[in-house]
């Protein structure tokens, strides 16, 4: 039987197809059965902690005078916090002697107090700067002198804080 060029071509492509598919098996399962699989002995990964910096305080100063002579105030914080990671400021502490920009005629025996703060939630990012207000903590006695007026207070204070 005389077959037709397109019959001759179908059947030529059919066994190509096939001898290639047989080559493919064939490589593919060399390429397999010849690979292993590796692995290591036990050992050791490393990582390093850092070693956390203090939070650093600046100067605050008030921009709303709001102490008389028995009435509390607001302390004003600016905290910057060194590191590079978030931290939370958890409490403030008085530090030392409360002193003022008038010098000795408005010190602390003037009766300008302090009082400790905990229970705070103050979020301070990595390396970031950050002035929040103590609502009510300072507090100025009825012994104030009149030489305590329109004072700055300085009030040393710690922080403690959490990352």
């Amino acid at each position: 039987m005389i077959k037709t060029p397109l019959e001759i071509l179908v059947a030529n492509k059919l066994r190509l197809t096939a001898a290639l598919l047989a080559i493919g098996v064939v490589t593919a399962g060399g390429v397999t059965y010849g690979s292993w699989t590796v692995g290591s002995a036990a050992g050791n990964g490393y990582a390093q902690a850092v070693t956390a910096q203090d939070l650093t305080l600046s100067n605050g100063s008030a921009t709303v005078a709001d102490l008389y002579p028995g009435a509390t105030g607001a302390v004003k914080l600016t905290v910057t916090n060194p590191n590079g990671f978030a931290v939370t400021v958890t409490g403030v502490t008085g530090a030392g002697t409360i002193t003022s920009d008038k010098g000795a005629t408005c010190n602390a025996s003037t009766g300008v107090t302090f009082t400790n703060t905990t229970g705070l939630s103050q979020a301070i990012g990595a390396g970031a700067t950050v002035t929040f207000s103590l609502t009510g903590k300072a507090a100025m006695s009825n012994s104030s002198v009149d030489a305590c007026q329109g004072a700055i207070f300085t009030i040393p204070v710690t922080l403690t804080a959490t990352s």
